[in-house]
Order: structure tokens, then sequence, then C-alpha cells
């Protein structure tokens, strides 16, 4: 008897630490993925989305407010995704039929990541908001006319004798159209430069590169090419980079990881060695946003990854696709005789990319919507303290639409629109405070530089950030290399809106990681937009209309 007790002890214990075990990858797998969630709600200010709130009027036997949001970047999803409610009738109205995720435009240039992970579709996002209880609707159009005293929006479906111009009542309109890429009046680079704002530049972009590596591939074969071929190779292989803000310098970046890491191993050494990145900037430094002191780091390493920066250099025109004329920079006051200078000293640069990345403007229905209501800025349209349009009632503006006096950044348009968004729907009104978190910039793969406020000194003391109060009397810590880079990285990858988007970007990492970038030429062709996408009966507030419209060029 004692023998077979004995055996049951040892068949137990065996059981239950077989049984633990079996439990114990579920449970960690569990906590974890609980944990990761509660990251990103924190992260992302996202908590009221699980907290039950009551809206500042009962739909039951009332209706709906009507709230029209123009654009579909940061600013307009934070206010879809908050003022959804069941007393809220909300129509999306954008161009684009995607959310783009801006910080990755970069790398999917390079085919470091693939668009699709930079994208998130419009209809899922609006649909999601819709299951609030309320109503949602998406319209693919462009906004051309604004009548602020009929509270009525005008948008078109196309362009030319077959647009059909739709009518959108609101209650409360939400500008939120975002900006373009400001070419200040030089000659030529809207026709001959790319640009690095939609999706479609970064495919333009990405085809662009192949395809001049393959023609001077090729070019390469040629036995004793003349002096002549060994010019235009040259030329195919030089890349001018224009705007030393963190979009230029992302690129530049990422352009000198594709260089080392993927151009020698799949087109040779004789094509990498004899490309040329050139990063451009008329101020005298880049990274004006950032301290002087990670600038220089910044400027440093690409320079030690094989990238030219020019500063205090202007573009002054470009010729065509392959040729651009370069300047001296002067400032805006400087006088006759420094201008004749700088002229003087102007010379010509060769170009198989030429990247423009040098600034934004306001987009045509902002200038249209400023002058309607009489503002003398036309930079972007002037609100209040509650991001109120001055001379419109029920409107807002926000993000680079808006003259709210902070800097055109995804993280204040995101602040701004969570803001409108709960106005909206809890029906509060308190003046608008931005909480600046810090500026990042990647530097490619393994490096990058974070600004960041003092909000928590322990945390980023752990991570070997260095404290500084050099700028603006402002306490801020600084952090280079690879804890800034794994800060970048992990931080952008909590905004993305869905699990699939960051499973999506997690692969494409681990993709270009251990089996190189995308060398895949895209295919570009594109199609008009013919139809209105949501059916419009699902909202009576949208109607066909004769009304001519403006178009925007």
């Amino acid at each position: 008897g004692k023998e077979i007790t004995q055996r049951q002890k040892t068949s137990f214990t065996m059981i239950s630490s077989s049984a633990l075990r079996r439990l114990a990858l579920p449970a960690i797998v569990t906590v974890g993925g609980i944990g990761t969630w509660a990251t990103i709600t924190t992260v992302n200010d996202d908590w009221d989305d699980y907290i039950p709130r009551t809206t500042s009027s009962s739909s039951n036997g009332k209706k709906k407010e009507r709230i029209v949001i123009l654009g579909s970047g940061w600013g307009g999803l934070n206010v879809l995704q908050k003022c959804a409610a069941p007393d809220k009738d909300i129509v999306m109205v954008s161009p684009r039929p995607h959310f783009l995720y801006t910080p990755l435009l970069a790398g999917s240039a390079v085919g470091t990541i693939t668009l699709r992970s930079a994208c998130e579709p419009l209809r899922a996002l609006v649909e999601a908001a819709s299951h609030k209880g309320g109503g949602a609707t998406f319209v693919r159009a462009e906004a051309r006319q604004v009548d602020f005293e009929q509270q009525k929006v005008y948008a078109s479906t196309g362009a030319g004798k077959g647009m059909e111009v739709l009518e959108l009542d609101y209650d409360q309109l939400i500008i939120a159209v975002g900006a373009q890429p400001n070419t200040f009046g030089i000659p030529g680079v809207q026709e001959h430069a790319l640009f690095l704002k939609e999706a479609e530049d970064s495919a333009k972009l990405h085809a662009k590169l192949l395809s001049n590596l393959e023609k001077a591939s090729a070019l390469l074969m040629m036995n004793q090419p003349s002096p002549s071929i060994e010019k235009e190779i040259d030329r195919l292989l030089t890349v001018v980079v224009v705007g030393g803000g963190p979009t230029g310098v992302e690129l530049s970046a990422e352009l000198a990881d594709f260089v080392q890491s993927d151009v020698s191993k799949r087109y040779g050494s004789d094509v990498s060695e004899r490309i040329q990145i050139i990063l451009v900037e008329a101020m005298p430094r880049i990274l004006a946003p950032f301290d002087a002191k990670l600038a220089q780091v910044a400027r440093q390493h690409l320079e030690e990854r094989g990238v030219e920066v020019r500063t205090t250099v202007a573009i002054t025109k470009v010729e065509d696709e392959t040729r651009a004329i370069l300047a001296p920079s002067t400032p805006r006051n400087a006088t006759t005789a420094q201008k004749k200078a700088a002229a003087a000293q102007a010379y010509s640069q060769d170009t198989g990319v030429l990247v423009w990345a040098a600034g934004i403007g306001p987009r045509k229905i902002v200038k249209t919507m400023a002058q309607s209501l009489q503002q003398s800025d036309t930079r972007g349209l002037k609100v209040d303290e509650y991001l109120r349009v001055s001379g419109a009632k029920n409107v807002y503006a926000i993000g680079d639409a808006a003259l709210s006096g902070l800097a055109p950044t995804a993280q204040v348009a995101a602040q701004q629109g969570k803001y409108i968004g709960r106005a909206l729907r809890d029906g509060t009104e308190k003046p608008f405070v931005y909480q600046h978190a810090g500026s990042l910039c990647c530097l490619g793969t393994g490096n990058g530089i974070a600004q960041l406020t003092n909000n928590n000194n322990k945390i980023w003391e752990a991570i070997g950030a260095s404290s500084s109060s050099s700028d603006n009397n402002k306490q801020q810590s600084f952090v280079t290399g690879t804890p800034a880079f794994a800060l970048w990285r992990s931080l952008y990858w909590t905004r993305l809106l869905s699990t699939s988007s960051r499973f999506s970007l997690s692969m494409d990492w681990l993709r270009s990681l251990y089996s190189g970038r995308d060398v895949v030429e895209p295919v570009l062709k594109r199609t008009p937009t013919l139809s209105f996408g949501t059916p419009l009966q699902r909202n009576s507030s949208i109607r066909k209309t004769t009304v001519q419209a403006n178009s925007p060029k």
C-alpha cells in the first residue's frame, strides 16, 4: 500500500507540473497582450474610448447633430474617433480613401516597409466609429467651397466637365485638410521635382530610384563607355534631397542605409560606390526644431554614412528632371548687392532624382475660406483658444489648416483633433492646451535622436539620456543612438490604428532586416474617381447639386 501511494504522489506531481507548464504560456501571452493594449491605450490617450460617458444630449426624439469633417489626416481622424456618439451624424470628406501614417513614408520610399503598412483604409475606421451608436459616413470627394452663412459644404468627385458636385449641410464643421508642399514659387519645382507628402509620392520615388539603378547598371555593362555615358551614369545615381527638416533627414538616412545594405549586395559595388546623396538646406543648420547639439549629431552621422550635407544653399531653379541650379542662400532682408553676389556663385547640379521636402503651404480651399472670411493672413485659418475659426459660426480648424501659433506637426494635429472630438461629444468648452511630449528623428537602422520633455527624468535617465536647458530655457532630455532608434520605432508602432497594421509593419521590419529591402519597382497607374464612395441614400444631408465650385490649383 505504501508503494502505491508513493507512485500516486509521483504521478500527481508530474501531472501537476505538466499542467502548470501548459497553462504558463497562455497566461504569459494573455498578460503580455493586456499589458501591450494598456500601454498603447495610455500612450495614445484613448482610455475614454472604454469608459462610458453621457453625451451632451440624448438622441431619443431629437435630431442628430450633423458634423462634417474635411480631411482624413491626424486631426480629422481623431475628431472622428472621439466625437462618435449616438446623437451625432458624422460625414468625413476626403479625396484620399485612407489614413496615411506619414512618419513611415521615408521607409516605404526605399522598400524598408510596404505602403500597405503605412495606410489604414478609411472605410474600416469610419465603420468602427459608426459602431458607437451614431451615424458615420465616408465620402471620397474634395471640398471646393464652404457657405458659412447657410452652413453648407460643396465638394466634387473629380475635375473638369465630368465633375459631380455634392452639397453637405452641417451643424458643426471641422476643417482638417492639412497642407501641401510649398515650392516658394521656385521655377521648375512643381513640374520636375518629386515630393514626399502622400502615399503616391512614396510610390513614385521608389519607382524612380529603382528605375535609375537599373538604367545605370545596364550602362555599366558597356565595354569602355564613353565620357558622356560615364556622366549619365553619375547623373542617374545622384539623389538630391531638398529640405533639412525631419522629413529630409530621415529620407537621406534611409537612402544611405539602402545603398550600403541593399544596393551593394543586389547591384554590386560598381553601382553603390558611385551613388551620391546630397542633402540641401537653406538654413545654417539642419533640423531647426531640434537643439543645435542634436542637429550636429545627426549631421555627423549622415556624413559618416556617405551623405553630403550642404547648408546655407538654396535651389533657385529646376531646369528639368536632369538638372537644377543651386546658389548660396540669402536672408529675407538681404540687400540687392547680397542677392547679386549669391547669384554670381550659382552652379548647375546634375540630378537623377530631386526630392522636395522643403516646407509646406496652405491648400487652395484654405486660402479661399480665409479670403471669404476677410482674414488678412491666408497661410491658414485664424482660430481662437477654442480652435474656433474667427468670423464663422460653428466652424473649427485644426492641424496645418489652422493658424494656432503651434508647429505644423502630427503631434499638434492629433491633440487638437482629440480636443475637438471630446468637446463635441461631451458638450464641454475649455481652452485648448497643447502638451508637447518631445521630438524624434530616425537616422536609419539602429540610430536616431530624441528630444524629450522632462516629465519623468528617471525614465529618460534609465535609457542614457542627457539633460539640457540651453534652448528656450526648458528642461529637456536628449537621447541618441540605438535607444533613440528603439524609442522611435516603439512609439510610432503604438500609434498605428489596428492590430493588422502593427503585425504588417513588424513583418516588414523583420523582412528588411533579414532578407533586405523590397526592390520590386512599383507599377504606377492612376484612375479617376468615378463614384461618390458611400451610397448617398445612407445620409440625407448629402445631395447632388448643380452649384459650380471653384477648382483648386
